[in-house]
């Protein structure tokens, strides 16, 4: 009889025959292996684990790159792996004394710990922290060095406790206390209690919280969360400065003035309580930018030894701030404060953003803003550290009203752009418009108060549209009475500048007060050297005129005598029709040569009184000069 042969197996299924016969003893072995590993941790050495206590300080000491102390090591079984337990724990500096106390801490390891030479998870409880800044400026933390020369042995000793420690992969604090003290201040040592901290490590992330209760005096309890990423090609966890990310911080309750025993921020802070919550921009380690919102009352600081304290009964809203490489970014969003005096900030929105350039004509600067009480920003701003130009134009100018929305850009210094643009409307504006007689007769600047203005111009030109209504006009060196009292007055104003000459035009002017009501139109311009009175070409009408008023509105370059004459000599009477015209160049005004210029007024008058020969050119025995009356003409 003949038997079929039985085939034989490829080759390919000898192999994996092989393979999987290999793989299963191995995986025998690791599990023999892994048996036996957990047999002597926890029947040999969790029982025995007090007596590796020196050696756990020694390697704990290497890692950390200080002296450490364990009092006392237990270790039991929780599952696979055990929990360890170690009490009063001591961390100590140079001169051998406890930086760090730890009464109890837990320390859960897992088989990706144990590679790393640490813990899954480390929990502490009752943990006493000492944070010290030195004479030489140098801040320890538990003993390890913050910073610090490459070559600096100490230096790389606590870099190599900061890599232990961010790169375990939780850390938990809970009833803690850390204590500050700084020898470069004369402030007493500043404690936190009851501080519980939450700290998570990845390979490339960091996540922080902390919560703490200052000192009563200072306010409540307050809590500081982070969030923060490693570069890729980080080679050391705890290289936080090169980390960027985000820090927030809460208070519910603080009185900011405690800061200026432990931090220079740049100011005098000598009062302000509230509530504040902060975010703060990190780049690779260092402050970018950050944004505040405030809630706080009774603020007061002072930024300069010159200047007035800056008093604020309450401001709220949110601030912000970033910087940049070249330049920095300012910001408000519902701002709202009140001042001392009891100017009222009404709630604007603000951006401000400045860039510098390799020289000053390179310069840049961007302004957004809208609902901007001028006379608080000229309050605030007359207690800021500005140069002593800007404060003069600020006491001289006092600016007031309300910036409904503005627009602005420039290029070169602020002081002196050579480029800028800016758009916007202002209501309510008032400039160099004193309200007292005595502030009235020492003026001299041109002001206004009462208007509106909307406005678009550069450093070529620009024109604007104005509306005053029950306001006035100040004219210093025009009209002996500077302050004009305006019932209504409307323009639309162009203006041209080409070199050093300034041309302005004036159009649509149209006026009303108690003393006249017409309307003009007005082209000014200097020479071309800017040189001033300039030439003007000024004419228009007016619908009624009170003749008694005629005289304050004689400018100063006629001679006083006409002026007080006419104001003596005409005594009733008022004109209606009345046409005016001046041209020619203000030096030579009134034109008293012919070809010099142009002065003339005509109207039609009625019910005038004319003293022709007024008392005041008359010697007391004289009897008076009768007067003309009934005059029409």
């Amino acid at each position: 009889m003949n038997a079929e042969t039985p085939p034989r197996p490829t080759r390919l299924l000898t192999c994996v025959a092989v393979f999987a016969r290999w793989s299963l003893g191995l995986l025998l072995a690791f599990g023999v292996a892994l048996a036996a590993a957990w047999g002597v941790l926890h029947g040999w050495i969790v029982p025995r684990i007090g007596e590796y206590r020196p050696q756990l300080e020694s390697h704990a000491g290497r890692a950390l790159g200080v002296p450490v102390r364990i009092g006392s090591l237990s270790a039991r079984s929780n599952g696979l792996l055990p929990a360890i337990e170690l009490g009063d724990v001591a961390l100590l500096d140079a001169e051998g004394r406890p930086a760090l106390r730890l009464p109890r801490v837990v320390a859960t390891v897992s088989p990706r710990s144990l590679l790393k030479r640490g813990f899954e998870q480390l929990y502490i409880e009752g943990a006493e922290l000492d944070v010290r800044r030195e004479a030489d400026g140098r801040i320890f933390v538990a003993g390890l060095a913050l910073g610090g020369s490459d070559g600096d042995t100490a230096a790389a000793a606590s870099s190599e406790g900061a890599d232990w420690l961010f790169s375990q992969p939780e850390l938990a604090i809970r009833g803690g206390t850390v204590r500050w003290s700084d020898a470069l201040r004369p402030a007493p040592p500043l404690a936190l209690s009851d501080v519980d901290l939450v700290l998570r490590n990845g390979r490339w992330r960091h996540a922080l919280r902390l919560d703490a209760t200052p000192p009563p005096e200072w306010g409540d309890r307050f809590s500081l969360r982070g969030q923060f990423r490693a570069p890729l090609l980080a080679t050391h966890s705890g290289a936080w400065q090169q980390w960027s990310g985000q820090l927030f911080a809460e208070f519910t309750r603080v009185d900011v003035s405690r800061l200026n025993q432990y931090v220079d921020v740049g100011a005098r802070v000598t009062g302000g309580h509230g509530a504040v919550r902060a975010w703060a921009d990190v780049q690779r380690g260092q402050l970018s930018g950050g944004t505040a919102d405030v809630a706080l009352a009774g603020v007061s600081t002072t930024l300069g030894a010159q200047l007035q304290p800056l008093a604020l009964r309450t401001v709220a809203g949110r601030i912000g701030g970033r910087r940049f490489e070249d330049g920095f970014e300012v910001s408000t969003q519902g701002l709202q404060f009140l001042t001392a005096d009891g100017l009222r900030w009404p709630g604007g929105n603000l951006t401000l953003r400045h860039t510098h350039g390799d020289t000053a004509g390179q310069d840049h600067g961007e302004l957004q803003a809208d609902r901007l009480d001028l006379a608080a920003l000229a309050d605030i701003a007359s207690r800021l550290p500005l140069d002593d130009a800007a404060h003069r134009a600020l006491s001289t100018y006092a600016p007031e009203g309300m910036v409904e929305a503005v627009q602005a850009s420039w290029r070169g210094p602020l002081a002196a752009p050579q480029q800028y643009q800016a758009r916007g409307k202002v209501s309510g504006l008032a400039l160099a418009a004193p309200a007292g007689a005595a502030e009235v007769a020492a003026a001299r600047v041109p002001g206004v108060r009462g208007a509106t203005v909307e406005f678009d111009l550069n450093q070529a030109g620009g024109n604007a549209t104005l509306a005053v209504a029950d306001g006035a006009l100040l004219l210093p060196g025009v009209f002996e009475d500077p302050l004009v009292p305006v019932q209504q007055l409307g323009a639309a104003v162009r203006w041209q500048r080409d070199g050093q000459r300034l041309a302005v035009q004036a159009s649509d002017v149209r006026f009303a007060n108690a003393d006249a009501a017409g309307e003009a139109r007005a082209h000014w311009h200097t020479d071309d050297l800017g040189h001033a009175p300039g030439v003007l070409d000024l004419s228009g009408t007016l619908q009624r005129a009170d003749g008694t008023r005629v005289h304050r509105y004689l400018p100063q370059v006629i001679p006083q005598a006409t002026r007080h004459y006419v104001r003596d000599a005409v005594t009733a009477g008022t004109a209606s029709q009345v046409q005016f015209r001046v041209k020619g160049d203000l030096h030579h005004m009134p034109f008293e040569q012919p070809g010099q210029g142009e002065f003339r007024i005509a109207a039609k008058v009625r019910g005038v009184t004319y003293a022709y020969v007024p008392p005041s050119l008359q010697h007391t025995p004289q009897l008076p000069w009768p007067a003309l009356t009934g005059l029409e003409g």
